[in-house]
């Protein structure tokens, strides 16, 4: 994937998940996320534990609170964010300038970086019975 098929991809992307925020705050009244299926059969954190209480306390602007939840999905939105930014910037000033460009390494550190949150959270809670 380029930059020609990411930019488009990650606007609509974004506009959906608007959309389905949208809907679930204002058409369905805002009802309570269930429980994560692997943590309540098998009392462990799962990848995205913690990932829907990061994206809450960031809509409601409680930054340190998002990262203490999950720091991977901070990261990703802010690059998310950077890389939106960046593109929208470049093609309005005729492709000039400074612009975060797409990397196919991208998904694999980003999903690194979720799998070691995952590690580091277990052993936290498995190993030393410190809750996250």
């Amino acid at each position: 994937m380029t930059d020609r098929e990411a930019y488009p991809t990650a606007w609509i992307t974004l506009a959906v998940l608007v959309l389905l925020y949208l809907l679930w705050r204002f058409a369905l009244g805002a009802p309570t996320v269930s429980r994560c299926w692997v943590w309540e059969h098998w009392h462990v954190y799962c990848p995205g534990c913690g990932g829907t209480r990061a994206l809450m306390a960031l809509a409601q602007g409680r930054v340190g609170a998002a990262l203490w939840y999950h720091t991977p999905v901070v990261i990703t939105l802010a690059l998310a964010a950077i890389y939106l930014f960046s593109q929208t910037a470049w093609r309005l000033r005729g492709k000039r300038g400074w612009v975060l460009r797409y990397d196919r390494r991208w998904p694999m550190v980003l999903v690194g970086l979720f799998l070691a949150n995952c590690v580091v959270r277990n052993v936290l809670w498995l190993g030393l019975g410190v809750p996250l």
